[in-house]
């Protein structure tokens, strides 16, 4: 039983709630003003991107804006002779003459001996120093210059990104289907390690040869527009053809990430003329998204992958440097005339990462992150470096 006080609080409740659900059926009076969303001042932030550079016989590169770039600035500490090393990649040595290193071919001696500036051996010595260079318009300018000294040719030449073989693809979910598949392990372990036997369908292969095993992992989607840009599946290690039949036996050899049943099996990408790929500063405009991180589900870092939506259509090529840039957060100004509330702002676009695009299809590219300044997301804008 309520006591009298409790009594009338209910009574009072009641009351407004009579009131409110009566009102929710009244119109609004003409006079009272209705809320509106905050206006979004409109920016154009493009220039920000980064923009293809004009550079002919040492001329002076020029931005969108007809401003000279100081594109081939040399390290301060950059050394006049440098033995490159094993380990070494070609991004690396660059790094340690040019501030941007993406300039390196603009800098490699076009008297040289050797045909490719990318390949580059341990051992070899190269030498820094500065030649008359003569411009478009007749004058001449000193530029920096590389040259080298072959005294190594010791074992594999250097890539461009080394050690990443273990990468992602992009197929057509027919090609994946397609494909044939691991049943199970001879033990059915869940782990499975090198050396273990494994059994599959419809291997075509001839005996003693490998195979690459690929996880399936889902489609690419261009934020974008949403379209499917392909299916990514991912690398897991690699088999030997010991027997063919309708059901065939292999055997894993090695292991990079986890080998299961389903698991895919595709020939051996052969990646080591992409790899050997020049690092150069596009020549075309770049303007794009991330679509995708590997092995990451909201950032990466240093030396990972990330798939692009831009391909072949668009012009990439392997050893495209592009940057990465992340949004500028939207803020109120509370200076600007107020319709509804304080209008919205989106501040300026800032660069995090610098990448080099490794891989291209039609559609869609990987790159690989090589310097952030910070974590780079998905979602986040690629452009010029």
């Amino acid at each position: 039983m309520l006591r009298f006080p409790h009594a009338l609080r209910a009574i009072a409740i009641g009351s407004v709630a009579a009131t409110l659900a009566a009102c929710s059926h009244m119109p609004l009076p003409s006079s009272l003003p209705t809320e509106k969303p905050p206006t979004k001042v409109p920016t154009n932030y493009d220039a920000y991107y980064g923009s293809p550079t004009q550079h002919q016989n040492g001329a002076a590169r020029r931005d969108q804006a007809g401003q000279t770039t100081d594109a081939l600035q040399l390290q301060p500490n950059a050394p006049q002779k440098y033995v490159v090393k094993k380990g070494d990649t070609l991004w690396k040595i660059a790094k340690k003459f040019l501030v941007n290193p993406w300039y390196w071919p603009e800098i490699w001696d076009k008297n040289r001996n050797l045909a490719n500036p990318h390949k580059l051996f341990p051992g070899d010595i190269l030498y820094l120093s500065t030649e008359n260079i003569q411009a478009a318009d007749g004058t001449t300018r000193l530029e920096p210059r590389i040259r080298v000294e072959r005294l190594g040719n010791q074992g594999q030449p250097i890539s461009v990104l080394a050690n990443f073989l273990e990468w992602p693809r992009i197929m057509d979910e027919t090609e994946i289907r397609n494909a044939p598949y691991l049943l199970e392990s001879r033990d059915g372990h869940t782990l499975i390690a090198p050396g273990e036997t494994l059994y599959a369908r419809n291997v075509r292969a001839p005996i003693g040869q490998r195979l690459a095993v690929y996880h399936p992992d889902g489609p690419v989607l261009d934020p974008e527009t949403k379209q499917v840009l392909g299916h990514q599946v991912k690398y897991g290690g690699v088999v030997r053809v010991e027997r063919t039949n309708e059901v065939s036996t292999l055997t894993l050899l090695e292991s990079f990430n986890q080998v299961r049943s389903g698991d895919r099996l595709l020939p051996i990408q052969k990646v080591h003329a992409e790899l050997n790929a020049p690092i150069q500063y596009p020549p075309i405009k770049i303007r794009g998204q991330i679509a995708g991180l590997y092995e990451a589900d909201y950032i990466s870092a240093d030396y990972m992958v990330i798939a692009i939506n831009r391909g072949k259509q668009h012009g990439l090529k392997p050893g495209y440097t592009v940057g990465i840039y992340h949004d500028g957060m939207t803020v109120a100004d509370p200076y600007q005339p107020r319709q509804g509330g304080m209008p919205q702002v989106q501040l300026p676009p800032e660069k995090v990462a610098n990448a080099v695009i490794y891989s291209v299809g039609d559609k869609v590219s990987y790159a690989l992150i090589m310097d952030s300044t910070r974590e780079v997301s998905n979602g986040d804008k690629i452009g010029n470096p």
